[in-house]
C-alpha cells in the first residue's frame, strides 16, 4: 500500500527550503565608486577631499561607507553630466534633445531637475528591442 503526502506538505518544505536559502544570502550592497575610495586613502576620517572622475571633479568628505571603507562623499549628490547640460543650452523645457554618453549617441528631451538644471534625459529602450 503506498503512502501519499499531502500536496500541501511537499509544498511547504518546498517553500521553507527556498526561504532559508534566500535567508541565508549576504544582502547585496553597493560601495563607493573606486574614485571615491582613492581620494580618502591617505586620509581620516571628516578630512575635505577630491574625487577625480574622469570628465569631472567632485569635492567632498571623507565618510565611511557603513562603518568599512573609508570614502569621498560629495558634498551634494551629483548632477547630470555635463554633455546632459550642454545638450540642452538654448532649449526649452520638454524639447527633443540629443547627447553623446560614452560613446553613443542618445535621443531625448530637455528636463529640468529638483536642482534646477536643464538637462537632456535620454529616452529608454522599449524592452525586447535592442538599441539602435
Amino acid at each position: 500500500m503506498r503512502r501519499f503526502i499531502p500536496l500541501h506538505a511537499v509544498l511547504t518544505l518546498a517553500a521553507s527550503l527556498v526561504s532559508a536559502s534566500v535567508l541565508a544570502q549576504p544582502p547585496h550592497r553597493r560601495g563607493p565608486p573606486p574614485e571615491a575610495i582613492q581620494a580618502c586613502a591617505a586620509k581620516s576620517q571628516g578630512a575635505t577631499c577630491t574625487i577625480d572622475f574622469p570628465d569631472r571633479q567632485r569635492e567632498g568628505t571623507c565618510e565611511s561607507h557603513h562603518g568599512e571603507t573609508l570614502a569621498c562623499r560629495p558634498a551634494r549628490p551629483p548632477g547630470p553630466p555635463p554633455e546632459a547640460l550642454a545638450a540642452c543650452s538654448g532649449l526649452q523645457e520638454g524639447e527633443a534633445c540629443t547627447v553623446t554618453l560614452h560613446d553613443r549617441e542618445l535621443q531625448g528631451q530637455c528636463h529640468t531637475g529638483p536642482d534646477q538644471q536643464r538637462a537632456c534625459h535620454p529616452e529608454r529602450p522599449h524592452r525586447g528591442h535592442p538599441p539602435d
